[in-house]
């Protein structure tokens, strides 16, 4: 819900299994993306405005917290949209039985061993990537660093040629871009992405 001063939302519990056995996953890490309509002048478009992250138990089981953000006056022109759940466990993928069947509706996630060449993966790493951060650019963002950091050790550890590398190096960066504090001095590294600067060096 949308509050008059913030946003919120309270706790979130789910479950992730194994399609075809419902055998529970344990230590598969859950993203929630918390996205709304925002409003600048003439036109609108859906941002991210929080994201969490829970890792699974021995059961499968996760629970996100509750949480409530301030907002600077009227963030958005309508009622957010509510939040998109994704997985992600190193050599699996979400199976899309998971949005064929009702299992979404009880926040039960089902994935699956990832059938593919080494470039399949890393290709999947990177859509991985893409569709779990959240360009609104607050401390929540951090929530995203074990995530990031995971797909990074996959990524290196089956890396084999220069371009599987730059792969590798994204996500890495990622890792470290979640953790960057918006509030102190930055600049630009040899490739041109924001990193901190030490006050006292520069």
């Amino acid at each position: 819900p949308l509050a008059a001063c913030g946003l919120s939302s309270g706790p979130i519990d789910g479950q992730v299994l194994e399609v075809g056995t419902n055998k529970p996953i344990a230590g598969a890490i859950v993203i929630g993306r918390w996205q709304g309509t925002y409003s600048q002048l003439v036109e609108s478009k859906t941002v991210c405005y929080h994201v969490e992250t829970a890792t699974t138990d021995a059961q499968g089981r996760y629970r996100m917290p509750a949480w409530h953000r301030m907002t600077k006056g009227p963030f958005f022109s309508a009622s957010p949209d509510g939040y998109v759940i994704n997985v992600y466990k190193p050599g699996y993928k979400i199976s899309d039985d998971t949005f064929s069947r009702e299992t979404w509706r009880k926040n039960v996630y089902l994935i699956e061993p990832f059938k593919g060449t080494r470039t399949d993966r890393l290709e999947y790493l990177e859509r991985m990537l893409d569709a779990t951060r959240c360009g609104s650019q607050n401390e929540s963002e951090r929530n995203l660093h074990a995530m990031y950091y995971a797909m990074y050790e996959e990524a290196k550890n089956i890396a084999v040629s220069a371009e599987d590398m730059e792969i590798v190096d994204n996500l890495r960066y990622w890792a470290s871009f979640v953790l960057l504090d918006k509030n102190k001095p930055t600049t630009r590294d040899a490739k041109g992405r924001l990193i901190n600067v030490d006050p006292e060096t520069h």
